[in-house]
């Protein structure tokens, strides 16, 4: 007659099975969090070729629809949809705040690209103390910027995540830390620290105020 097991033994397997538990489930976290930067970084990668397509349409220019708060994703969003395949892209899966605040897209257009870069120097002189606020931007009428016009290609941030979605705790790219994703002119994306960016026009690290506008540089 087989005998069964003991709970001596089912205590062992137990134990075994929870020790295991324990060493796989921060692997698993790290493997999900990897996949889920993949595809945010994916989604840049593909929003920066959208634009770029809108620029050789376009005469080389950037987009700028006379509107100063373009750089919101609700604004610049609809113009850049007709390049874009599937509404996902404008959104990172670990940006748990887009979907209710910034209308299901994750990333910044930064204004560089549709104001002159001596209305952002005008207006950041003319920006109260302190400056740390949610909507600041150049109050300037847009301007088309030309993509001949960006001399640090490698340099110059085009898109920028709202929040640190890949860097705990969250926080604003208004916020002097944190981890944001970035799409570059030149194409290519990086994670790039807020205490890395260049100062902005404002004094303090906000990429949407580079100085120099298109000219300038928010990385060395």
């Amino acid at each position: 007659m087989r005998r069964g097991f003991t709970v001596i033994e089912l205590l062992v397997v137990i134990g075994i099975m929870l020790v295991l538990a324990a060493i796989l489930f921060p692997v698993l976290m790290q493997a999900r969090k990897a996949g889920v930067r993949a595809t945010c970084i994916n989604n840049l990668r593909q929003l920066n070729l959208a634009f770029m397509m809108y620029v050789n349409d376009h005469e080389e220019q950037f987009p700028c629809t006379g509107d100063a708060m373009l750089w919101m994703g609700r604004s610049w969003r609809p113009v850049i949809d007709p390049y874009v395949q599937s509404r996902n892209t404008y959104w990172c899966p670990a940006d748990g705040s887009a979907r209710v605040k910034f209308d299901s897209t994750s990333y910044a257009y930064l204004q560089s690209f549709y104001q002159r870069s001596e209305d952002i120097s005008a207006g950041a002189a003319g920006m109260p103390t302190p400056t740390l606020q949610a909507y600041h931007t150049c109050g300037a009428t847009p301007t088309p910027q030309a993509l001949g016009e960006v001399a640090h290609p490698d340099k110059k941030i085009l898109l920028y995540e709202w929040t640190s979605n890949h860097d705990a705790p969250a926080r604003t790219m208004w916020q002097p830390t944190g981890a944001h994703l970035a799409a570059f002119v030149d194409g290519h994306v990086a994670l790039v620290r807020q205490e890395k960016l260049n100062l902005s026009a404002l004094g303090d690290r906000d990429p949407n105020w580079t100085v120099g506008g298109i000219t300038g540089k928010d990385v060395e």
